[in-house]
Protein backbone atom coordinates (compact mmCIF):
# COMPACT_ATOMS: atom_id res chain seq x y z
CA UNK A 1 0.00 0.00 0.00
CA UNK A 2 1.40 3.39 -0.98
CA UNK A 3 1.60 5.87 1.87
CA UNK A 4 0.80 9.54 1.60
CA UNK A 5 3.76 11.83 2.19
CA UNK A 6 3.35 13.80 5.41
CA UNK A 7 4.60 16.98 3.73
CA UNK A 8 1.97 16.58 0.99
CA UNK A 9 -0.72 15.95 3.59
CA UNK A 10 0.25 19.16 5.40
CA UNK A 11 0.36 21.17 2.17
CA UNK A 12 -3.01 19.87 1.01
CA UNK A 13 -4.89 20.05 4.29
CA UNK A 14 -4.22 23.50 5.75
CA UNK A 15 -7.81 23.93 6.92
CA UNK A 16 -7.70 20.62 8.84
CA UNK A 17 -4.39 21.60 10.40
CA UNK A 18 -5.77 24.95 11.55
CA UNK A 19 -8.90 23.28 12.99
CA UNK A 20 -6.78 20.69 14.83
CA UNK A 21 -8.26 17.79 12.88
CA UNK A 22 -4.71 16.99 11.70
CA UNK A 23 -1.91 17.31 14.25
CA UNK A 24 1.87 17.09 13.85
CA UNK A 25 3.69 15.17 16.58
CA UNK A 26 6.83 16.65 18.09
CA UNK A 27 9.94 15.44 16.20
CA UNK A 28 11.25 13.33 19.08
CA UNK A 29 11.03 9.89 17.50
CA UNK A 30 13.69 7.69 15.93
CA UNK A 31 12.89 5.56 12.86
CA UNK A 32 13.14 1.77 13.06
CA UNK A 33 11.91 -1.19 11.01
CA UNK A 34 11.95 -1.73 7.26
CA UNK A 35 8.90 0.43 6.57
CA UNK A 36 10.17 3.99 6.50
CA UNK A 37 6.64 5.16 5.72
CA UNK A 38 3.42 3.67 7.07
CA UNK A 39 -0.11 4.65 7.93
CA UNK A 40 -3.30 3.19 9.30
CA UNK A 41 -6.09 3.46 11.82
CA UNK A 42 -4.88 3.81 15.40
CA UNK A 43 -5.30 1.45 18.33
CA UNK A 44 -4.21 3.03 21.64
CA UNK A 45 -2.55 1.52 24.68
CA UNK A 46 -1.35 3.15 27.87
CA UNK A 47 1.29 1.32 29.93
CA UNK A 48 4.23 2.28 32.11
CA UNK A 49 7.46 0.27 32.07
CA UNK A 50 5.68 -3.02 31.39
CA UNK A 51 4.34 -4.80 28.32
CA UNK A 52 1.91 -7.62 29.14
CA UNK A 53 -1.03 -5.73 27.57
CA UNK A 54 1.21 -4.80 24.65
CA UNK A 55 1.81 -8.46 23.80
CA UNK A 56 -1.93 -9.17 24.10
CA UNK A 57 -2.69 -6.36 21.65
CA UNK A 58 -0.10 -7.52 19.12
CA UNK A 59 -1.38 -11.11 19.30
CA UNK A 60 -4.63 -9.92 17.70
CA UNK A 61 -4.87 -9.40 13.92
CA UNK A 62 -3.44 -5.99 13.02
CA UNK A 63 -5.36 -5.58 9.76
CA UNK A 64 -3.06 -2.71 8.74
CA UNK A 65 -3.60 -0.76 11.95
CA UNK A 66 -1.01 1.19 13.95
CA UNK A 67 -0.52 0.57 17.66
CA UNK A 68 0.15 3.82 19.55
CA UNK A 69 1.71 3.10 22.94
CA UNK A 70 1.83 5.81 25.58
CA UNK A 71 4.67 4.60 27.77
CA UNK A 72 4.76 7.91 29.62
CA UNK A 73 7.90 8.89 27.74
CA UNK A 74 9.97 6.66 30.03
CA UNK A 75 13.41 5.75 28.76
CA UNK A 76 14.32 3.55 31.76
CA UNK A 77 13.44 0.30 29.95
CA UNK A 78 12.25 -0.95 26.56
CA UNK A 79 8.58 -1.68 25.87
CA UNK A 80 9.04 -3.40 22.49
CA UNK A 81 11.75 -5.90 21.57
CA UNK A 82 12.55 -8.11 18.62
CA UNK A 83 10.02 -10.81 19.50
CA UNK A 84 7.17 -8.29 19.65
CA UNK A 85 8.37 -6.67 16.44
CA UNK A 86 8.21 -10.04 14.67
CA UNK A 87 4.80 -10.74 16.21
CA UNK A 88 3.47 -7.39 14.97
CA UNK A 89 4.80 -8.10 11.47
CA UNK A 90 3.32 -11.61 11.41
CA UNK A 91 -0.08 -10.40 12.68
CA UNK A 92 -0.39 -7.72 10.01
CA UNK A 93 0.20 -4.50 11.95
CA UNK A 94 1.34 -1.58 9.78
CA UNK A 95 3.34 0.04 12.53
CA UNK A 96 3.99 0.84 16.17
CA UNK A 97 4.55 4.25 17.75
CA UNK A 98 6.21 3.98 21.17
CA UNK A 99 6.29 6.95 23.52
CA UNK A 100 9.17 5.14 25.21
CA UNK A 101 12.02 2.86 24.16
CA UNK A 102 12.57 -0.31 22.18
CA UNK A 103 15.37 -2.88 22.30
CA UNK A 104 16.76 -5.53 19.93
CA UNK A 105 17.15 -2.78 17.36
CA UNK A 106 18.77 -5.00 14.72
CA UNK A 107 15.91 -7.51 14.98
CA UNK A 108 13.28 -4.78 14.74
CA UNK A 109 15.09 -3.22 11.78
CA UNK A 110 14.82 -6.60 10.00
CA UNK A 111 11.01 -6.62 10.41
CA UNK A 112 8.65 -5.49 7.65
CA UNK A 113 6.92 -3.00 9.92
CA UNK A 114 7.28 0.67 10.73
CA UNK A 115 8.38 1.55 14.26
CA UNK A 116 8.90 4.93 15.86
CA UNK A 117 10.30 5.24 19.39
CA UNK A 118 12.17 7.73 21.53
CA UNK A 119 15.29 5.54 21.48
CA UNK A 120 16.61 2.19 22.61
CA UNK A 121 17.40 0.68 26.00
CA UNK A 122 18.59 -2.91 26.57
CA UNK A 123 16.58 -3.35 29.80
CA UNK A 124 13.40 -5.41 29.54
CA UNK A 125 10.17 -4.10 31.05
CA UNK A 126 8.13 -5.47 33.95
CA UNK A 127 5.35 -8.04 33.50
CA UNK A 128 2.64 -6.91 35.97
CA UNK A 129 -0.31 -6.76 33.58
CA UNK A 130 -1.19 -3.12 34.29
CA UNK A 131 -2.37 -0.76 31.60
CA UNK A 132 -5.35 0.57 29.69
CA UNK A 133 -6.49 -0.37 26.19
CA UNK A 134 -8.45 1.82 23.76
CA UNK A 135 -8.17 5.00 25.86
CA UNK A 136 -7.10 8.50 24.82
CA UNK A 137 -3.32 8.83 25.21
CA UNK A 138 -1.07 11.87 25.49
CA UNK A 139 2.06 11.75 23.35
CA UNK A 140 4.22 14.84 23.83
CA UNK A 141 1.18 17.06 24.35
CA UNK A 142 -0.90 15.58 21.54
CA UNK A 143 -4.04 13.70 22.60
CA UNK A 144 -4.55 10.64 20.40
CA UNK A 145 -7.78 8.63 20.26
CA UNK A 146 -8.51 5.07 19.25
CA UNK A 147 -9.78 5.05 15.65
CA UNK A 148 -7.90 8.15 14.47
CA UNK A 149 -5.32 7.77 11.70
CA UNK A 150 -1.52 7.91 11.88
CA UNK A 151 0.70 8.84 8.93
CA UNK A 152 4.48 8.48 9.33
CA UNK A 153 7.43 8.93 7.01
CA UNK A 154 10.96 10.32 7.16
CA UNK A 155 9.61 13.87 7.55
CA UNK A 156 7.49 13.21 10.63
CA UNK A 157 4.33 11.83 12.14
CA UNK A 158 0.78 13.12 11.69
CA UNK A 159 -2.39 12.23 13.57
CA UNK A 160 -5.71 12.77 11.79
CA UNK A 161 -9.26 12.46 13.03
CA UNK A 162 -10.09 10.60 9.80
CA UNK A 163 -8.48 8.90 6.82
CA UNK A 164 -6.96 11.47 4.45
CA UNK A 165 -6.23 11.94 0.78
CA UNK A 166 -4.18 14.66 -0.86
Amino acid sequence: MACLATADICDGNQVLLKKGDVRVLQPNFQIYGQRRAFSGPIVTLKVFEENVFLREMLESPGDGRVLVIDGGGSTRCALVGGNLGKLAQNMGWAGILVNGCIRDVDEINACDIGVRALGSNPLKPGKKGHGEKHVPVNVWGTIIHDGEWLYADSDGILISKSELSV
